[in-house]
Order: structure tokens, then sequence, then C-alpha cells
């Protein structure tokens, strides 16, 4: 149970018993002096403003907790603040702020009893107030769990896409690799390693519930691989920094899909680089040339919409997949990271 003071709580307890002291119609009193309404606001908030806020603390917390039910909590709080102020507080406040002639047990009765009314109206509406902050607060985490399942449903249903071999690119580096065999044993040896390394990428872990960076480079980087001159190295892809990529959370079906038909195209040279700052990732896709032209057809033909649904998805509205068209094109791939 969290039973704590906020930085207002002062002000609220000047505010009740200032409020209580003109609710009881004390300083409409044409003959109060100044120094009597200071006395008489001071008697109020000692009385009144002090308790009611200390005790509506921790009703919320007993309350916030399950230890006690809400409406028995909160009139208990009406209860003790006013027949403690009255008869316990006032009388130990007698020698320090004084106590007026004229006063009686009676006065006593009806302070009590007017202060019951004006402290159960407000208690009524903080009551309504905290309710529907209640209400709100469990909406929203509601609304945060249900948008949870539905990235983690995305993600599986990505994960399980991803997996699924395309039976062109099989069938079409396969038959690539068959007439090399012959001619070129070492680089077909090669090419089929690639081609190994990258359905192993694909294929996700038993317990994964969403891919992740590195995973995601070392298929693009396997793909580079079997696309390249050599099949050793990745000539028309430079991976800038991402030897040993972080582990972060990233969509899969988006990265390669982005890359891979950039690759195709055959001409262009292309530069990966990764930039982050706390809690955001940043993924920069830029064209080093030579054909202008080529390179902006191939960049605009990229599925652009569909694999910036399936980034925000997974990860929500912060996520985002631009292309810029500058010099060359630049496509940035943003999207939130662990903190």
């Amino acid at each position: 149970m969290a039973w704590t003071l906020k930085a207002s709580d002062p002000g609220w307890m000047l505010l009740v018993g200032a409020a209580t002291l003109v609710a009881n119609g004390t300083p409409l009193d044409n003959t109060m002096s100044g120094s009597d309404a200071l006395n008489a606001l001071a008697y109020n908030v000692i009385q009144f403003g002090i308790p009611a806020v200390l005790l509506l603390r921790l009703a919320d917390a007993l309350v916030d907790a399950g230890h006690l039910p809400a409406w028995p909590a909160y009139m208990g709080v009406v209860g003790l603040t006013v027949f403690g102020g009255v008869w316990l507080i006032a009388p130990r406040l007698y020698p320090l702020l004084g106590k007026a002639d004229w006063w009686t047990w009676e006065n006593d009765f009806a302070l009590a009893s007017t202060t019951l009314i004006w402290h159960g109206l407000g208690v009524a509406v903080y009551v309504q107030l905290r309710f529907s902050q209640r209400a709100l607060a469990r909406l929203s985490t509601l609304q945060d769990a249900a948008a949870q399942r539905e990235r983690q449903l995305a993600a599986t249903q990505l994960l399980a896409l991803q997996a699924r071999v395309d039976p062109a690119l099989l069938s079409e580096r396969l038959a690539a690799i068959d007439a090399e065999l012959l001619s070129q044993p070492l680089r077909a040896q090669g090419r089929l390693a690639a081609l190994i390394e990258l359905l192993r990428a694909l294929q996700p872990h038993v317990e994964a519930e969403v891919s992740t960076l590195a995973r995601e480079i070392v298929a693009l980087r396997a793909y580079a691989r079997l696309v390249s001159a050599d099949a050793q190295h990745t000539e028309r892809l430079h991976l800038a920094g991402l030897a040993e990529p972080p582990d972060w959370p990233l969509a899969p079906m988006v990265l390669l899909p982005l890359v891979r038909p950039l690759l195709d195209e055959g001409t262009t040279l292309w530069s990966l680089s990764l930039h982050s700052s706390p809690g955001l990732a940043e993924l920069r896709l830029r064209a080093l040339g030579p054909d202008l032209t080529r390179t902006r057809l191939a960049a605009e033909a990229v599925a652009l919409s569909e694999l910036s649904r399936r980034l925000q998805a997974v990860h929500g509205d912060s996520a985002s997949l631009e292309l810029f068209i500058e010099d060359m094109p630049l496509f940035k791939l943003t999207w939130p990271t662990p903190t």
C-alpha cells in the first residue's frame, strides 16, 4: 500500500481550511477584525484542512490496495475529520490560538453539523472524480494490453510469413548454383552456403515472438552474398557499423523485402548504416550510384506503404519507413527500441 503526500498537498490543506471557514460563514461576520480572521483561518486549516487531506490520501491508498470499499473509506474521512477536528484538535489549540469567551459546547455541535454537510459534499465530489480517474486508468490499461496483443499477433504472423520460402527465389538461385557448378565450383559452393545461411536466418526460433535487428542483418548479409559476383562479398551493399548489430526487436518481413529488389536491380551500390538514440533506432539505406535514373526508378518501385504497415503493426505509430529523393535516394527506417 503506497501512502504518499504530493507537493500540492499543503496548498490543498490551506484551501480546504479556508473553504470550511467561508462555508460556515465566519468571515462574513462584519465584527471580525483582521487578526480574528487570521486566527479563525489558522483554526480551520489545522482543525479541518490538514486532517482532511491526510485522511483522503490514506483512504486513496486503502481503496487502491483493495483493503477497504470506497464509500465507507471516504465517509470515514468526513467523520474523522469533523469530529476529530472539533473535539480532539480544537481543545489542544486553545492554549496556542485562544478561545472566544462566548464559545460553548452548543457551538461545537453547530460547527460539527454544518461542517459535516460541507465536507460531505466536498468528499462526494472528490470521490466521483477519483472514480472517473480510476475508470480512465483501467480503460487505458486495457487498451494498452489490447494493442500489445495485436502487435504480438502481427509479429507472429509476419514471422510465419517470413518462414515460408519464396519458391521463385529458391528455384532461381538453385538454377544459378547448378549452372556454376561445372565452370565455377568454388563460387557455386559459396553461393550455396549463402543460400543455406539465408534460409536458416529466415526460420524463426521456436519461442520467438518477434525478429531482431541482428537476425535481419544476418539474412540481409546472406542475401547480398547470394546475389554478389563472387558469392563471398557484399560489394553492392556496404553494411556500415553493422558487423555486430544489437539484438533489438525488429519487425520481420520489412528490411529484407526493402533491400532485396534494390539489389536485384543489379547496378546500384547501397550503404546501410545504423543511427540510434535512447529509445529510438534508425537504419539509413542510402544509394551511392552510379546511375541516378535507374536508382530512382528502383527506389520508387519499392512497396513502401506495405512495408510501413508491417512495421507499424509491430512497433506502433512511432515507427516509420520513408523515402527521401535527394541527390540519391535515401530510405529511413525508424522504430522504438528498449531503453
